[in-house]
């Protein structure tokens, strides 16, 4: 998986999730300790598709895994890393609509399935620097004081994990889960002191000459934004003989990718206008698509806009018609 600096959380926390036994250790050190002692030992299996809402994207990272029941029943775990720097009040119902979306996608429509649909459980991580002061369950979201009323809601609620509250010794038993988890929970808050002190340990956390090692290292440096030189010295202690190419290695790639990020900034506000001059005011999900695409898409859906009839023609797969 490439890391995108456009979307350093996405990328790391799909990169933690990448490998099945990180994230086997992830998944059981944020169950509750009953809901872990109801599945196997068996791997998660990672399914490849999001449900987060396209206009979201930015700001939401998902992960569904498959999981074996020791019923023998499946079950799911949904993991949704909540990116923003503050609580978003709506993700109890976002999380709602997500879970509806993995049970149509589990029972297409056959009777057997609707009948006997499968547990999902909902972790919500969160790493921002506001405490999370949103509604739990979408029954904390419902305004009536009326008591019948409120029984007709079921809780719908979700298990909400704020890495900045977890001692790091708890985030994930996997060193290089803990890495990544630390990563992610020092990027909106902690001052300097602190990050340098955790700085051994998330270096030291991936396996070697993983992609995962090269993942979190443009973390680290497009992130928590530590000089080189100091990143230098932490990771020949780290990996002895290894650490200062490394370092040196990445720097020049996040230039790259700098670089790469300027390119696709302009592209996408010479799209955007010519679009617009073309069929007027964007939708939404043609602006969000625009924001968040490469300079090589952006430079095809460019080639694209200029012979278009409609947007529907540059962009097919967004439904415009």
């Amino acid at each position: 998986m490439k890391f995108d600096l456009n979307k350093p959380h996405d990328s790391i926390f799909q990169a933690i999730l990448s490998d099945g036994l990180r994230s086997q250790a992830v998944l059981r050190a944020h169950l509750e300790p009953w809901q872990a002692e109801l599945l196997t030992d068996e791997l998660p299996v990672p399914l490849d598709r999001s449900f987060v809402d396209e206009e979201l994207r930015s700001s939401q990272s998902d992960k569904l895994f498959e999981v074996r029941l020791r019923d023998g029943q499946p079950g799911f775990v949904y993991a949704l890393l909540e990116h923003k720097s503050y609580p978003d009040p709506g993700t109890a119902l976002q999380v709602l609509k997500y879970k509806v979306r993995i049970l149509e996608m589990y029972a297409q429509g056959r009777a057997g399935r609707l009948r006997a649909l499968p547990t999902v459980i909902p972790l919500v991580f969160y790493h921002g620097a506001q405490p999370w002061t949103a509604p739990g369950s979408l029954a904390e979201m419902v305004a009536t004081k009326d008591e019948r009323l409120r029984a007709l809601e079921p809780s719908f609620g979700y298990y909400l994990r704020d890495l900045r509250e977890i001692p790091v010794d708890r985030l994930a038993s996997d060193p290089g889960a803990r890495a990544g988890l630390v990563a992610l929970r020092h990027s909106h808050a902690g001052g300097e002191e602190e990050k340098l002190r955790l700085l051994p340990e998330v270096v030291a956390g991936p396996p070697d000459h993983s992609d995962f090692e090269k993942q979190l290292l443009l973390y680290l440096m497009g992130v928590w934004r530590i000089p080189k030189s100091t990143l230098g010295k932490v990771a020949e202690q780290a990996k002895p003989g290894r650490g200062e190419d490394m370092v040196a290695q990445g720097f020049q790639e996040i230039m790259d990718l700098g670089v790469a990020k300027g390119e696709a900034k302009g592209l996408a506000r010479a799209l955007r206008r010519l679009l617009e001059r073309r069929f007027g005011p964007l939708p939404l999900a043609v602006r969000t698509r625009i924001a968040g695409a490469s300079a090589s898409d952006l430079d095809v859906g460019f080639a694209a806009a200029l012979d278009a009839e409609s947007l529907s023609a540059v962009f097919p797969d967004l439904g415009l018609d």
